[in-house]
């Protein structure tokens, strides 16, 4: 019998057993595809040789669990921290819009750097200083409410909504303002803008996520006694009275455990569940009303560099964001003009064809960058994940379950479950840690 058993090898799933093994737990986790990560992982280009991310990420000087959880692993040095705020957008024909925290305490600092943004006129500015006074007001919004109903309540003007709030909010929740929840989005602005001025600032990926967490985690819980099996897939987890008692594999065998932390996504854990389970007025009956949003990535090799900041935003362009990982990874992980081009909330371009989504892309970058039509494009990948997050509406609040579940050794992690955050890594790893905390408390 297993002490624990954690099925999912991607940030809930690995943090928790991380947690667990630092206590001296001895965990399994089980992952059903061949590498760990979950649905943030790295592959390697067969063209280029290169470590690519299934989605370009950037982490916040807010997000404590996940700084925790690297340091653990040995891994939190490699994310360069801005020293204070700065982000870059980009409109067409090579203008730009930057907003650069001033050397102040917070939230003084971005208040500053509001009033001398680059980009903005003077009303926009006035705007945007007059909705950071709401927000530090605010303690909550209705629960209906969408973002782009709030940006209405602050009679925020559309060009400061393109220029500032879609590119911010789309990033930070994977969804569509006019479907996204305006409170959890409230949250994210709280946690990251007005608390310190660490907090604020944005922590870029020296290297893929494969390197930043997976094998570190692995190597970390296997040292402690632990085991961590890929190409392990469940099939049905059974349960008897009110415990969890096993998981029933694909491929026919069984893996029994003391305690039992589900890490996989909520359409996943859908099928492992008996469907009795999820009928109405079930345990788990949530899992059938939340959704998903999509997310695409275009991966572009030039054969010279093109763009001259790490990241920025594009305004009003179906590419939201592009990540120069040249200058960005650590030198010899990948060459000049290798860059990652983000859209979130992606359901206008899921269904689109490869070749349709790199012109698009190209075509795009153009608008913004005029050294893109100079250089010639050398490599393409595309990486589509229709299911990336869940779709985080204002409805789906209240069906997002915590991490106890009716079932005294069954718990849930997950970017998904009710962390009181978006589907972001420190939702992720909030909940592998409270699911680690809860399996403790019941040994």
């Amino acid at each position: 019998m297993n002490p624990v058993l954690i099925i999912g090898g991607g940030f809930a799933g690995l943090s928790a057993g991380v947690a667990l093994a630092d206590r001296g737990v001895k965990v399994t986790v089980i992952e059903q595809r061949r590498i760990l990560g979950g649905r943030a992982y790295s592959v390697e280009d067969g063209t280029t040789g290169e470590l690519i991310d299934n989605g370009q990420h950037a982490l916040l000087g807010a997000f404590h669990e996940t700084q925790k959880f690297l340091k653990t692993i040995g891994t939190d040095g490699l994310i360069r921290y801005q020293d204070r705020f700065r982000m870059v957008l980009a409109e067409p024909g090579g203008g730009r819009m930057t907003l650069k925290a001033a050397p102040l305490p917070a939230p003084f600092h971005l208040a500053a750097g509001v009033a001398r943004c680059r980009g903005l006129s003077v009303v926009d500015r006035l705007h945007l200083l007059r909705a950071g006074f709401s927000i530090v007001t605010t303690r909550s919004l209705p629960d209906r409410m969408t973002i782009k109903d709030w940006l209405d309540s602050l009679h925020q003007p559309e060009s400061l909504r393109l220029r500032w709030w879609y590119p911010l909010s789309i990033s930070a929740l994977n969804e569509l303002p006019h479907r996204a929840s305006a409170e959890l989005f409230l949250r994210v602005l709280k946690q990251a803008y007005f608390g310190s001025v660490r907090d604020s600032s944005f922590g870029i990926m020296t290297v893929g996520l494969g390197d930043l967490y997976t094998e570190q985690s692995r190597k970390f819980i296997e040292a402690r006694g632990g085991q961590v099996l890929c190409n392990t897939a469940g099939f049905q987890l059974t349960f008897t009275g009110c415990r969890i008692n096993a998981v029933v594999l694909r491929n026919g065998g069984t893996i029994q455990a003391d305690h039992m932390i589900s890490a996989v996504p909520h359409h996943v854990l859908r099928k492992l569940l008996p469907q009795e389970l999820m009928r109405k007025d079930a345990p788990f009956e949530a899992l059938t009303h939340l959704t998903e949003s999509p997310m695409v990535s275009i991966h572009l090799w030039f054969d010279r560099q093109v763009v001259d900041e790490e990241f920025i935003g594009l305004v009003d362009s179906p590419i939201q964001w592009v990540f120069d990982k040249s200058r960005l990874w650590k030198e010899g992980d990948t060459q000049a003009g290798a860059l990652a081009c983000i859209t979130s909330g992606a359901y206008d371009l899921i269904d689109r064809s490869k070749e349709d989504l790199i012109a698009l892309a190209q075509k795009e970058l153009g608008r913004f960058f005029p050294d893109v039509q100079k250089a010639k494009l050398i490599h393409s990948r595309l990486i589509k994940e229709r299911q990336a997050t869940y779709s985080c509406t204002p409805e789906a609040e209240q069906w997002r379950p915590t991490q106890e579940t009716p079932y005294e050794n069954f718990f849930l992690a997950g970017d998904w479950t009710r962390t009181g955050l978006p589907a972001t890594i420190e939702g992720a790893v909030t909940s592998g840690h409270g699911c680690a905390e809860l399996v403790l408390r019941s040994m």
